[in-house]
């Protein structure tokens, strides 16, 4: 399958979004009888006026109405919360996919300082890597994975999809994907980092080895909020529970953890986290300061 994705032309894109941003008869089935065959063709809109392109088959634009509209249940409350905990901050985007999260936190935070997007997919990367060019100035793309170590991994993921945005990495020595650890990047590079920080850990199983590479940018931090994913499906695959990121994160530093989907509820340490909120897919907040 060719990886190179393709932008739609202008009259079949203007089409697609309208058909995409809308409840219109028909629009799963169209979209289940075209994801294959129109995989590697991008969808292109703008955002703050900015163009920015997404992948066709993927569902979730489908399903929220486009990119500025992704998942603002959960989003809208993070920035919220980074509007109101941060000062001038960077935001550190660990599984980047396209970059949405990071072009909405642009749009909703006026003290953004500079984005930090790390993606191990090449496909993904290949279009993270011209919307972040469209809509930011100050931001560093890496075609890279996050990790406890810096050397090479291996990448599970599907080729034939436009961004698999649920690839993971695999540890194997002789892998062809590259890792980082977030401190060891940031020493080799000499990059001088805001006292405020955001962290988005959506990296499909690497949570915890993700958050171990990290532990000077977090603890030297002024202020830190993390935005983590929770899967049920990851965490059964690599045998965790939720308790298990949290006590990752808070063996670096104290964190108050918040659920954006549920009005930003407390979550309880003091007993597990799916006895207290459904079975089911969350981002949460973790703030530290």
């Amino acid at each position: 399958m060719d990886s190179v994705m393709h932008k739609l032309p202008w009259g079949v894109n203007a089409l697609v979004k309208c058909i995409q941003c809308h409840e219109v008869p028909g629009k799963y089935r169209l979209y289940e009888a075209t994801k294959l065959s129109c995989s590697h063709k991008l969808i292109t809109y703008h955002i703050e006026g900015a163009e920015f392109s997404i992948p066709w088959d993927q569902w979730c634009f489908w399903k929220n109405y486009g990119p500025e509209n992704y998942y603002l249940d959960e989003i809208v409350p993070f920035t919220e919360v980074l509007n109101k905990q941060l000062a001038m901050f960077d935001f550190f985007d660990l599984g980047a996919d396209v970059g949405v999260v990071s072009a909405l936190i642009n749009k909703y935070c006026s003290r953004l300082s500079t984005i930090y997007a790390f993606e191990p997919n090449p496909v993904s990367f290949s279009v993270l890597r011209g919307n972040l060019a469209n809509i930011s100035s100050r931001h560093f793309s890496c075609n890279l994975g996050v990790s406890d170590f810096s050397g090479q991994c291996k990448f599970v993921f599907n080729n034939d999809l436009g961004s698999d945005h649920e690839g993971h990495l695999v540890k194997e020595e002789d892998g062809q994907t590259k890792v980082v650890a977030l401190d060891a990047f940031i020493a080799e590079h000499a990059i001088k980092i805001q006292e405020d920080i955001a962290i988005k850990v959506d990296v499909e199983g690497q949570e915890v080895p993700a958050l171990n590479g990290a532990k000077h940018l977090i603890e030297s931090a002024n202020k830190v909020v993390l935005l983590l994913e929770l899967h049920p499906e990851v965490l059964e695959r690599e045998k965790q529970t939720p308790e298990d990121l949290f006590t990752t994160a808070e063996g670096i530093r104290d964190f108050q953890w918040l659920v954006p989907l549920e009005g930003n509820k407390k979550v309880d340490r003091s007993t597990s986290f799916f006895s207290q909120f459904k079975h089911q897919q969350y981002d949460v907040i973790g703030i530290a300061g």
